[in-house]
């Protein structure tokens, strides 16, 4: 391909992307295949942390990027450290004058050659962008100009989906405060709603649901248990067990959830999810009784979630359960109660992210890097 076609079509291909993640994975493949190099690593600079955090990747085989965000410190790299004060760029090759650190990290990975610069996005160093090669080279001038060029395309489009994120982080503030009205009635209710949404978010990474539908599930999260506002607080508040009218009433509030949210075209998506949302994979569940596969993966998600953070706070009848029998509960109910892949998950994300601390930057230091 052309350079310089080749950066028309990735800032083009970078445009038509909406989600941060997605867009770095591209960009990360996009100049592996216009420098013909053989990997890309671009990482995320948190500099009040004064470290680097790997967020997307992609390499040729039988190379691969390992798939957990690693973390680096920008001190240990004293070139790493001037690219991101400067702004400029760095390369190096193992025949030449490589920088020690730089030569340690390239020996490690199995290349011989680096280039390194800046994502800049609104005026900042936002990311690192580092271009390797087994081979020796040096990556001329006409190279660095182009991959400056598509970097500083990509920071425009990676601030548009920035601005796209703090938006709908504030959508979904205002759903969660709904939400908590709507359910203000249920007495265990605190904050329930958006907790859940944050496990969900998680879960969907770790299981590498594409974004956009990963938004959808925290969405159902957030509102899968709307539907109690049609449900009698005396049922919702009773303190000991239910009797069996008033089980077969509290059953239909995922439907009543649905038909809530029906009349809104932006919810379509969301209604089945909200309906099935208290199914159990060995049919057990309610309203439909519907199993494994025939639930709503995004529904199975929310199963799972919402059982482990209804065992881990307390209710009006018992106290919560400390955190390590809930997992022991969700991996004894792992191919019964819950789908088994979705209770894995869960298990990573509590082991690897601890609970109840899950909150949305968290989940964007900890995401696994996109590999294309």
């Amino acid at each position: 391909m052309e350079p310089v076609l080749g950066v028309i079509e990735a800032a083009q291909a970078l445009y038509a992307l909406d989600d941060v993640a997605e867009m770095l994975a591209v960009l990360a493949r996009q100049l592996t295949e216009i420098l013909a190099a053989d990997a890309c690593l671009i990482s995320v600079i948190d500099a009040p942390g004064g470290t680097v955090r790997n967020r997307a990747g992609f390499a040729r085989p039988p190379f691969g990027w390992r798939r957990n965000a690693a973390e680096h410190k920008i001190a240990e790299y004293p070139r790493t450290a001037e690219v991101i004060a400067t702004g400029g760029w760095y390369a190096c090759s193992l025949d030449g004058d490589a920088d020690p650190a730089e030569a340690r990290w390239l020996i490690e990975l199995g290349y011989r050659s680096l280039l390194m610069l800046v994502l800049p996005v609104e005026g900042a160093p936002y990311g690192l962008i580092e271009v390797y090669d087994r081979g020796a080279r040096r990556f001329p001038d006409a190279e660095r100009r182009l991959c400056q060029a598509l970097a500083v395309e990509a920071g425009k489009t990676v601030a548009r989906g920035r601005m796209q994120e703090r938006l709908e982080d504030a959508y979904f503030a205002t759903l969660g405060t709904l939400a908590a009205a709507l359910e203000a009635k249920d007495a265990y209710t605190n904050d329930h709603a958006n907790q859940i949404a944050e496990l969900a978010g998680a879960v969907c990474e770790q299981l590498e649901i594409v974004p956009a539908e990963t938004r959808m599930i925290r969405l159902a999260a957030l509102l899968h248990d709307i539907g109690k506002i049609g449900i009698p607080e005396a049922i919702l508040r009773k303190e000991g067990p239910l009797d069996d009218d008033e089980w077969a009433m509290m059953h239909e509030h995922p439907r009543i959830g649905a038909r809530i949210l029906e009349p809104v075209p932006y919810f379509a998506d969301l209604v089945p999810l909200v309906a099935c949302s208290h199914e159990r994979y060995d049919g057990r569940g309610y309203p439909d009784g519907l199993t494994s596969e025939r639930i709503p993966l995004g529904s199975r998600v929310i199963a799972v979630c919402d059982a482990f953070h209804a065992m881990t706070e307390d209710r009006v009848y018992r106290k919560a359960m400390p955190i390590s029998e809930a997992m022991a509960e969700i991996e004894r109910c792992a191919g019964s109660q819950f789908d088994p892949v979705c209770a894995q998950a869960l298990l990573v994300v509590v082991r690897s992210q601890g609970w109840p601390r899950i909150t949305r930057d968290r989940l964007v230091r900890l995401a696994h890097v996109p590999v294309l």
